[in-house]
């Protein structure tokens, strides 16, 4: 069972600061994550480790290849950290980070850049638009909790589980659900707020001559009003599934994708169509 009530170590929490503030520093394409690992995990080691050779091999050890979303990854390095001190067998320690690291990603990645970032940021630039500060410091009310709180609050969880926050994360498919509804979650709020982050309206309109009381007169119809009664925001709705259409079904690339829009709104307000 683990131990809810364990405190950290004055070197754990050393650890844990190091990792908050420089994990991400030393990124590089050949190990990625694996130089911030090891520089934050090294008060730990030098400590628990009784000689050199023993924390040099520990050192090369935890300098293997590591990547995970940052603050996902906070649960992990506490769960090694704690498997440190306790004097744990090196291949279970690996086998942990090893087989944690890509569930995480795929957790942190969903939460953060699929779910909550998205939606923070419109709420953010909506009220920026309106010239309110408070978006301004949602943003960095909302870096600062990814930041440094969750990851602290992660690496205490992954510290007083240790080991078992592999059946603490894994049972019953949790990683699967979580994913999934996060995903499900950040497309429904961010679809909602297509009428308001995407202001798209047409100037089409047409002409057509009536007889009223005896008389002939011109009658103008904006086909813009006839599309908000028979469905508001129909144009930015039918923009954005075009844009879902290009990405998906014909495989094209975002920054293509772009461009099409970039020349749509372009040649569309040369001829009045927007």
């Amino acid at each position: 069972m683990p131990n809810n009530k364990k405190k950290l170590s004055p070197e754990a929490r050393r650890a844990m600061w190091r990792y908050i503030w420089t994990f991400q520093w030393s990124w590089n394409y050949e190990r990625m994550q694996a130089l911030g690992f090891a520089w934050s995990i090294f008060p730990v080691l030098e400590k628990v480790k009784k000689s050199k050779d023993e924390l040099i091999a520990a050192m090369q050890r935890h300098l293997g290849f590591f990547n995970t979303h940052p603050p996902m990854g906070a649960a992990i390095f506490g769960a090694a950290v704690a498997l440190e001190e306790e004097g744990a067998d090196p291949d279970v320690i690996d086998s942990l980070k090893v087989g944690l690291m890509g569930p995480f990603a795929g957790i942190g990645d969903t939460l953060f850049a699929i779910l909550t970032r998205p939606i923070i940021g419109t709420f953010a630039a909506a009220l920026a638009l309106q010239g309110n500060m408070f978006g301004f410091w949602l943003m960095v009310a909302f870096g600062l909790f990814w930041g440094l709180l969750f990851q602290y609050l992660l690496f205490h969880v992954g510290y007083r589980q240790g080991i078992n926050v592999v059946s603490e994360v894994s049972e019953a498919g949790l990683l699967g659900r979580i994913t999934e509804m996060a995903t499900i979650m950040g497309v429904t709020v961010i679809g909602g707020f297509i009428p308001s982050i995407l202001r798209v309206q047409t100037a089409l309109k047409f002409t057509q001559e009536v007889e009223i009381d005896g008389q002939i007169q011109q009658k103008v119809v904006m086909v813009q009003d006839t599309l908000d009664q028979i469905l508001p925001y129909a144009v930015p709705i039918g923009l954005v599934a075009f844009t879902y259409w290009l990405i998906k079904g014909r495989q094209w690339k975002p920054i293509q994708a772009l461009g099409a829009l970039v020349v749509i709104g372009f040649v569309g307000s040369l001829i009045g169509i927007f």
